[in-house]
């Protein structure tokens, strides 16, 4: 596969970008990679959004542990300008929030623990504060079904994890629920945010017809996949093999169907068209999937609907253990193509998303020099995607 390698380079309190030579459309997909000068940072891309102008996107990303930067870069992947925030906002949890035309994301205080809702302002090149829950500690992960948001947490002092839905302007908490975990996973918990550990796959999804919320999260001694029903209450759930087995994403198709990843310690498996009861007590390695060894069960797992040529597949992006990334490609339930994305650098899947003009732009971590862990982005158009298919 052929890139075009861009780099970004940090510069005093600006960035300067520099090419080997200008991107046409035939050479793509390409990846751009956005360098610090300061070779002793260490991003972890969470998310990519279409930006509130529309005139691009906002990219967020962990580094140096759990602390939070922002940057926004045009349509063609040119840098436009980059946020540190400040150092009492930690724990930027996956993803972006895109409510009422606007980015917003959700973090934690870094001595309260609690947590922040914060809209991104791209007017003033930062971040606005919305609302601030002294009751939500630890937050994991955040989620917008179109009606509500959901914010997922764990709470240190009862050992359980909490759910909350929030209105579109997050501003408050219309509902809560508590799941029992029994157990103490605060170090878990931490070596997840701070990335001194293992990064527990989180999230937070609804089915279509919006009768269900599906969450992955801490419960009942293991890490688990749990059905709630629209006040939150308890439907159903399939328990993990303690922490060392459970769903890594998971993407609602309607009705019972759903396309899932599930991993058994270093062993990753797809179904794309698993039929999943909502309201049973059941375990998850006894959901069906086909098992991939040359995927790495360990990184992240991404599942979307993408739409190519007029068509609907499920997406499936993921890391093989040689570093490269595989995007697999879905349509009822059969794999329709796949193509192997980054043999010259290592690199890992973080995030994706589709514009109207139906590109992928691919959010990676990229490992230059096998030392820096730099953001990048990836882009196939549309004629790439439908060669993948056919």
């Amino acid at each position: 596969m052929k890139f075009v390698i861009y780099s970004i380079i940090f510069l005093g309190l600006g960035w300067s970008f520099s090419s080997c030579k200008k991107a046409k459309p035939e050479e793509l997909p390409f990846i751009k990679i956005y360098d610090d000068q300061d070779g002793n940072k260490h991003f972890h891309p969470l998310s990519i959004s279409a930006s509130a102008s529309g005139d691009g996107y906002i990219v967020m990303s962990a580094y140096d542990g759990w602390r939070i930067h922002l940057m926004k870069i045009d349509h063609a992947g040119e840098f436009v300008w980059n946020y540190e925030l400040p150092s009492n906002y930690v724990n930027a949890v996956p993803n972006l929030i895109k409510s009422n035309g606007e980015n917003y994301l959700v973090c934690m205080d870094a001595v309260g623990l609690f947590t922040y809702v914060l809209k991104v302002d791209e007017s003033s090149q930062g971040i606005a504060e919305v609302a601030t829950f002294t009751d939500v500690l630890y937050p994991t992960y955040a989620y917008n079904s179109g009606q509500n948001v959901y914010i997922q947490n764990y709470n240190r002092l009862s050992m359980q994890t909490g759910i909350h839905k929030l209105p579109a302007d997050m501003s408050s908490i219309i509902q809560s629920a508590d799941l029992d975990i029994f157990t103490d996973v605060e170090e878990r918990i931490v070596e997840h945010i701070t990335f001194t550990g293992k990064r527990m796959p989180f999230f937070v999804s609804s089915t279509p017809e919006n009768n269900y919320i599906v969450m992955n999260g801490f419960y009942n001694y293991s890490f688990s996949l749990i059905f709630l029903d629209q006040n939150l209450n308890f439907a159903g759930v399939y328990n993990g093999a303690g922490f060392n087995g459970g769903l890594s994403a998971i993407s609602p198709s309607g009705g019972n169907a759903f396309s899932l990843a599930r991993f058994s310690y270093d062993n990753l498996y797809y179904n794309a068209n698993a039929t999943l009861n909502p309201t049973t007590i059941d375990i998850a390695e006894n959901i069906t999937a086909q098992g991939n060894s040359e995927l790495d069960a360990q990184k992240p797992v991404l599942i979307k609907n993408l739409s190519i040529a007029g068509a609907s597949y499920k997406a499936f992006l993921s890391s093989s253990r040689s570093n490269q990334l595989v995007l697999s490609l879905y349509s009822g339930g059969t794999l329709a193509g796949k193509k192997y994305l980054g043999k010259n650098i290592p690199v890992t899947a973080c995030d994706f998303t589709q514009n109207e003009a139906g590109e992928l732009n691919i959010l990676v971590q990229a490992k230059i020099m096998g030392s820096f862990d730099r953001i990048a982005i990836m882009k196939l158009n549309k004629d790439q995607l439908e060669e993948i298919v056919e």
